[in-house]
């Protein structure tokens, strides 16, 4: 870099989505409830409240898997998953199954072609809280009290689930553009 150049800018929605995840991580931290529930529900207000003053939107899949650690290797699986019992491998944060093509995040859609464009070219686990160092948190059952997930695995810990996040832009031109 030559003496009195501009250093290269960074691209506008990279400076947006570093300050919308940091908002989102203060809204988090400011909740006095601790259970998975609460904090889904703060992601999908978050959204709602950002929908309002941006044309930016977040996209959250849960990814859940059944399994056991033996001699503190993880073998879980989302083929472990019970039929009827457990949730499917992926699921919105309202919790309703999510069918994505050949189980792979990647093939997750965006949910108007014409109106929305990835502003983020891949998905990222979301590491907040307490999970573990790939974003798991675990319990003995899904459907268990929330505050019985943990982000470090315990005897008899037959279940784990992660949080993944993507961002969006709404296209300019589009209907809707705040």
């Amino acid at each position: 870099m030559t003496l009195g150049a501009q250093p290269p800018s960074i691209p506008q929605h990279e400076s947006d989505s570093v300050a919308l995840i940091q908002q989102l991580n203060d809204h988090i931290q400011r909740s006095t409830t601790s259970s998975l529930s609460h904090d889904l529900s703060i992601f999908t207000e978050f959204n709602q409240t950002i929908s309002k003053t941006t044309p930016y939107q977040f996209d959250f899949i849960i990814e859940n898997e059944r399994g056991i650690k033996l001699f503190g290797i993880p073998l879980y699986s989302q083929k472990s998953l019970l039929p009827i019992i457990d949730p499917k491998q992926f699921q919105s944060i309202t919790k309703t199954s999510l069918n994505i093509p050949l189980s792979n995040i990647g093939n997750y859609p965006l949910p108007d072609y014409n109106q929305w464009e990835w502003t983020w070219d891949q998905w990222y686990v979301f590491m907040y809280k307490d999970v573990d160092p790939h974003g798991w948190i675990y319990s003995t059952m899904f459907f268990q009290s929330d505050k019985r997930w943990r982000g470090k695995y315990y005897f008899g810990n037959s279940v784990r689930r992660r949080i993944w996040i993507r961002m969006r832009q709404r296209i300019a031109g589009s209907a809707d553009v705040k």
